[in-house]
């Protein structure tokens, strides 16, 4: 099994006098849409139109400055290249990213922090052989670290920042993959690249949406996946104590059915999360809350 068709869905977020949240993804006529969670208003503009993409493309977003808020879309266009949509003061087209040998069933990750001189970018897709390549960009776009684990033929891919500036360019981030036996593997950047299989086999092509903070107690990680029943499950990492698995279920049986999943998290009294999922079946999506304790609802794009 692999996923063809079903579209990706990505979402971010920042604090700059508020919280603002934004939500990407496609609708049957192909363009990607954009959600947007602003304070006073709500959630609002779940028809602003942006970019027109491959059907069921899959979708990865950043946002960084967030006084003046740089944000970048990952996605495959209708000739199923790799491309950046940019907003900076306005939308407009960004660069085509080199991708070698990408498969069309790829899914996209992206990854970003702040240096003194400049911004760091990272783009992880499947490679044709079922690698996972990473795409850089420091000055310029160039091919980065090519993987050699083989993963699931249109495995979903995610990544999570846990240290964000940094003066050495040495920041701590995870990139997520299902490996060919349908197990959760997870890529470590902390100066050199790691593989850990976590052990646990979500379903086969499930949605995968990881975030990450860390505090003075060290790093805590999210990965929100789908089990084989078909609901959304939350894998927990917490310094020092480690993975808790078998995961738990956040509200109810919210049902993804190889849904895209994306999460977003910040600080703020406390640690709230968001996690979106996109039916399948409508352009509904849902968004499950975390504030003290779970709760869902239909965003109604």
């Amino acid at each position: 099994m692999v996923n063809l068709t079903a579209p990706g869905v990505a979402a971010i977020a920042w604090q700059n006098n508020g919280l603002h949240i934004r939500v990407y993804f496609q609708k049957d006529d192909g363009f990607v849409y954009e959600g947007a969670w602003d304070p006073g208003s709500g959630w609002h503009s779940g028809n602003t139109k942006l970019f027109q993409a491959k059907i069921g493309t899959p979708l990865s977003a950043i946002v960084f400055a967030p006084t003046q808020p740089q944000i970048r879309v990952y996605y495959l266009d209708t000739s199923y290249v790799l491309q950046e949509y940019v907003y900076s003061s306005g939308w407009s087209k960004g660069a085509t990213l080199p991708s070698p040998d990408l498969t069309p069933i790829t899914s996209i990750a992206a990854v970003t922090w702040t240096q003194p001189t400049n911004q760091q970018i990272r783009v992880y897709y499947q490679k044709t052989n079922n690698t996972i390549q990473e795409v850089v960009y420091s000055s310029g776009w160039q091919v980065g670290f090519s993987f050699t684990e083989q993963a699931f033929p249109g495995t979903s891919l995610s990544g999570a920042i846990i240290k964000e500036n940094v003066i050495n360019n040495n920041p701590s981030f995870r990139v997520y993959w299902q490996a060919t036996n349908l197990s959760l593997n997870e890529y470590s950047w902390s100066g050199n690249w790691s593989n850990r299989d976590l052990k646990y086999s979500p379903a086969p092509n499930s949605g995968i949406a990881a975030v990450a903070w860390s505090d003075s107690v060290g790093a805590h990680i999210r990965v929100y996946l789908e089990n084989a029943a078909g609901n959304v499950q939350e894998l927990n990492y917490n310094d020092p104590s480690g993975w808790v698995i078998p995961p738990g279920t956040p509200t109810n049986t919210i049902a993804s059915f190889r849904a895209p999943i994306a999460a977003v998290v910040w600080l703020d009294s406390s640690v709230e999360l968001r996690v979106y999922v996109q039916s399948t079946s409508s352009n509904n999506i849902t968004e499950l809350v975390y504030s003290g304790g779970w709760s869902a609802h239909a965003l109604g794009f």
